[in-house]
């Protein structure tokens, strides 16, 4: 009977997970704008295995991610605070996490401050003002400094106003702190015994089940993984040790985003090699002492090498911006990469960076994109939107006026549920940055605190869309039951026949309908707004300049594409131009849905009638330049095959950009001289 018992709340303890798992999934899946993944069938169908993540970068968005992926139950390590919390504990015992205690989160502020005496002849001596070091602080305690710049454990204890630590600290912001007058505040920690953990994650892997951990030990927002902690690696070595015959897997797992805080953006997850627990280290581990710390430190280099194989980790932000830059001028192939592949060619190129960033072709091409960089930024537009500018004015002017009135067929279908919604937008905007400063306050390895952004997000439009779901339905009940005599329509009187639960359900359903319709059809219409940019700097500021950003880009592109050729074969001798595709792997996308599809087919027809107006205009621009006697002849001319290009000032790759004189015409051009000039460019009638 014990046994028949055990194995039904087991089951049940499933579907509560499974339940759980599945609205969880739902909800980021509404976040981001697409999800796609590498590599998942490099998971193991069967037996125990570990994932090691990293970067940790979107705090509680990165396990679901994980989850929405893994195609197996995985099971987190989740800071034992966190589950002490009453709604993420809730959700977090739901999916069975492990709690797991950390020193920092059971530091507690003591009296006084302390400060070093003779940092010279006594480093590891303590000194306190007013503290009460016998009375407030135990042997094997961590002392912690302020913002977490040094910690020590503290050894002996003298007296009230002296204590001496382990090891000195030798970080220079926590000298500062130790040596400025006055002293510096601090807190202690006690010890914590990690037993019941590890007997809870030895439990789990024993019973062949999957345990996800984050080894950086928090989450944050920098451009390179953080060093990574020992735990994972301890408990690997600690069950194979202890179960020889277990059979752990531990698969290095890649969480890449494309802005992660921001709604609707993208994200990849990458599954590298699944990596053995090596016998070897195995029994240094059971050797204990020295032996012990070199095994886990050992195996703990693997583990980052198997990450930084799915991975992007540059030491700065501009060097990311540079590399990004480098792959999108890339042209291996005529074929468009998937967004998967796109982020293995990112890494591809970071580590080709890294070995030839001293070679001069290297160095020239890097200043140049710099150069070219700056000009994107001068003109507003993104790399992608360059060969958007080489057309006429008058092919121009058509693209724009055929852009705006399906801009205004999507707005008017995504305006309902745009406004419904904007309360969640702006609530969450201001609270999530709030949670985003305190974060960075409390932390010394946050940038920005980019990293809480997106869980606030979601967390605070969890209970906001409900309750305003909910007062939107109360009102459209009060409206039907007491609307006056203007809306008393034959739509209305129907309705008003129904009862109060039925009208106040099918409000609730038409609000969620407006709203993912305006999430859908508003990402579309997004998209021709940045595409309408460029169109308006090919009307006013014409054609010289716009076509000689577009040539730039060409020679760049050429010039890069050319080297990466040369030089990638002495990195990946599998290397071919012709296979790029194959050689950086298929990736899954996770979005599909009627309303997705209803939006993309409105997409496609808007870009199949762009191409014919666009043929259209091509075709009439050319027979008016073949008849002398056309009224347009002379107004419209257009550069054709013989004509010289234009001579470049400088160097091969010297460029000029518009004057500021110009830049500052476009900027404050009035909406009637704009309309003025987009009529002239589409009848053919404005200056060239």
């Amino acid at each position: 009977m014990a046994g028949a018992t055990d194995v039904d709340d087991t089951i049940e303890t499933f579907v509560v997970y499974d339940l759980f798992r599945a609205f969880w999934t739902r909800v980021v899946g509404l976040f981001f704008r697409e999800i796609a993944e590498r590599n998942a069938h490099l998971i193991p169908r069967s037996g125990p295995v570990m994932f090691v993540v990293a970067p940790h970068h979107n705090q509680f968005v990165d396990p679901v991610i994980l989850l929405m992926h893994a195609m197996r139950r995985v099971y987190f390590l989740t800071a034992a605070a966190s589950m002490r919390r009453k709604f993420i504990g809730f959700y977090g015992r739901c999916l069975r996490g492990i709690p797991v205690e950390r020193q920092q989160d059971l530091a507690r502020r003591c009296s006084g401050t302390i400060f070093l005496e003779d940092r010279f002849a006594e480093p590891a001596v303590i000194s306190g003002r007013d503290t009460r070091f016998t009375q407030e602080v135990q042997v094997g305690m961590k002392l912690m400094l302020p913002n977490s710049v040094g910690q020590a454990r503290i050894e002996a204890i003298e007296s009230d106003t002296r204590l001496r630590i382990s090891s000195e600290m030798r970080e220079l912001a926590a000298l500062e702190l130790l040596t400025q007058a006055g002293g510096t505040a601090y807190k202690v920690a006690p010890h914590v015994n990690q037993d019941d953990m590890y007997r809870a994650v030895y439990n789990r892997l024993n019973k062949g089940e999957c345990i996800g951990i984050f080894p950086e030990g928090g989450s944050h927002d920098r451009t390179e993984m953080l060093p990574l902690k020992a735990g994972a690696t301890i408990m690997a070595l600690g069950a194979t040790a202890a179960n020889p015959e277990l059979g752990l897997k531990i698969v290095p797992t890649g969480l890449n985003y494309f802005h992660p805080s921001k709604f609707r953006s993208r994200a990849v997850i990458d599954f590298g090699q699944p990596i053995d627990v090596p016998a070897e280290l195995v029994e240094k581990y059971r050797q204990g002492g020295d032996a012990k710390r070199q095994a886990c430190d050992d195996f703990l280099s693997i583990v980052a090498d198997g990450l930084k194989q799915v991975t992007l980790n540059t030491p700065d932000l501009e060097t990311l911006k540079l590399i990004q830059a480098g792959r999108r001028l890339y042209q291996p192939t005529q074929h468009s990469l998937t967004m998967a592949q796109q982020v293995e060619l990112t890494r591809r190129f970071i580590k080709g960076y890294t070995v030839y960033r001293d070679l001069p072709a290297v160095a020239e091409l890097r200043d140049r994109m710099a150069d070219y960089n700056m000009q994107l930024r001068y003109y507003g537009i993104r790399d992608h939107q360059v060969e958007t500018m080489r057309v006429g004015r008058a092919e121009a002017g058509a693209l724009f006026v055929w852009r705006v009135v399906w801009l205004l067929i999507m707005g008017l279908i995504a305006l309902p549920g745009t406004v419904i919604n904007a309360p969640v937008f702006v609530v969450t905007s201001v609270f999530s940055k709030r949670k985003a400063r305190a974060a960075l306050a409390a932390s010394t390895v946050k940038v920005r605190a980019l990293d809480v952004i997106a869980t606030w997000k979601i967390l605070i439009a969890l209970v906001l869309v409900p309750f305003l779901y909910s007062v939107y339905s109360l009102l459209a009940v009060v409206f039907v039951r007491r609307a006056p005599a203007w809306a008393q329509t034959d739509v209305i009187k129907q309705v008003s026949t129904m009862s109060t639960v039925a009208i106040y359900l099918w409000a609730w359903a038409l609000a969620s309908f407006m709203s993912y319709t305006a999430l859908v059809f508003g990402e579309q219409a997004v998209d021709i707004v940045k595409s309408i940019r460029p169109l308006f700097l090919t009307l006013v500021v014409g054609s010289e300049h716009t076509e000689l950003l577009a040539r730039q880009r060409q020679e760049l592109s050429d010039d890069i594409t050319e080297l990466v050729n040369e030089l990638g074969p002495q990195i990946y001798p599998e290397f071919s131009t012709t296979r790029i595709s194959e050689q950086l792997g298929d990736g899954l996308t996770t979005h599909s849905n009627i309303i997705n599809e209803s939006a993309d087919a409105f997409h496609r027809k808007m870009r199949m009638g762009e191409q014919a107006l666009r043929q259209r205009i091509n075709s009439t621009i050319g027979s008016r330049q073949s008849s002398p006697q056309s009224e347009y002849a002379e107004e419209t001319p257009v550069a054709g095959p013989s004509d010289k290009p234009k001579q470049r000032r400088g160097s091969k790759y010297a460029f000029n950009p518009p004057t500021p004189r110009t830049m500052e015409t476009l900027n404050s051009i009035s909406p009637m001289e704009f309309l003025s000039t987009v009529t002239g460019a589409v009848l053919g009638t404005g200056s060239p």
